[in-house]
């Protein structure tokens, strides 16, 4: 299932804001955060192929942003487009995926970004 994330899930799961510059991920398994904003027709689109993947995937979190309600957040990953797909893994590696596609490619952006085969 994807979670709704808040600032406050963030500073818990992804990154301790209060840190500033000194702040590090902290995630402790593979994630995937979708930004998106409401009335965006690609971000729509996403939705159900997104659900999916966290169905497929029970061993990666997966999280949504609403880019208009918690605009620091997008900041941080520099993400200026919609959807934006970005993964980290449990070692800190990110990497970002901007866009609509089709499901079988989130499926195999997801398993080349985590190293499955």
């Amino acid at each position: 299932m994807v979670k709704d994330m808040d600032t406050s899930l963030f500073e818990e799961k992804i990154l301790d804001l209060s840190k500033g510059e000194d702040a590090q991920l902290i995630v402790d398994k593979d994630t995937i955060i979708e930004f998106w904003v409401t009335w965006c027709p690609h971000c729509k689109a996403m939705k159900e192929p997104y659900e999916h993947i966290s169905e497929m995937f029970k061993e990666i979190d997966c999280y949504r942003i609403e880019m208009e309600q918690y605009p620091d957040l997008a900041n941080i990953f520099e993400v200026e487009s919609f959807p934006t797909f970005v993964f980290i893994r449990k070692d800190g590696d990110v990497e970002k995926w901007v866009g609509e596609v089709p499901e079988e490619d989130l499926i195999n952006i997801t398993k080349k970004a985590f190293g499955m085969s």
